[in-house]
């Protein structure tokens, strides 16, 4: 018997292809090299619907196939690790707030939480990586960037996590 069901597995791969293609579809380039994009909100939706692990595992393999796919191939390696990382620990608090209450407002606040650590290690976590290829001035620069889009990824995925849990409950 295997660990995962296989809705759970085919859910998981519909989720790495949307993570894939909302990583791909608006890209603007940053100082490091790398790119601003909208797929951190699937990212963050991947640790939150398919659960930590599950989760992780398909945003590290969507945007790891966006950096392939899209010519940043140096960052692909990186890229699994940060973005699985990611969603795991979106996941992982999210779950944690969620089942202890019912309330839309606790959820809210339980996201809130649970991107902004999510995000502080994708910021944290290119961060290394771009100091090491590019040296620190250069990274801290695409800092900001890696800001804006963990803010933005959170923003843009509130109200389709509110949304569908406010359908869980009827």
């Amino acid at each position: 018997m295997g660990i995962f069901k296989t809705k759970q597995l085919a859910t998981a791969g519909f989720m790495a292809a949307l993570v894939m293609v909302g990583t791909m579809i608006i890209q603007i380039p940053t100082p490091a090299k790398g790119y601003i994009h909208i797929g951190d909100s699937l990212v963050y939706l991947s640790g939150v619907l398919l659960g930590p692990v599950l989760g992780a595992l398909a945003a590290a393999v969507g945007s790891t196939l966006a950096d392939l796919f899209s010519g940043y191939g140096i960052y692909a390696p990186a890229t699994f690790v940060i973005k699985g990382l990611d969603a795991l620990i979106v996941g992982y608090c999210y779950h944690a707030f969620a089942k202890a209450t019912d309330s839309l407002v606790k959820k809210f606040l339980g996201f809130i939480l649970s991107f902004i650590l999510g995000g502080s290690i994708m910021v944290g976590g290119y961060l290394a990586f771009e100091t090491f290829l590019y040296g620190f001035p250069t990274a801290l620069l695409s800092m900001v960037a890696n800001i804006t889009q963990a803010v933005g990824g959170g923003l843009l995925a509130l109200p389709l996590i509110l949304s569908l849990e406010k359908l869980h409950q009827q």
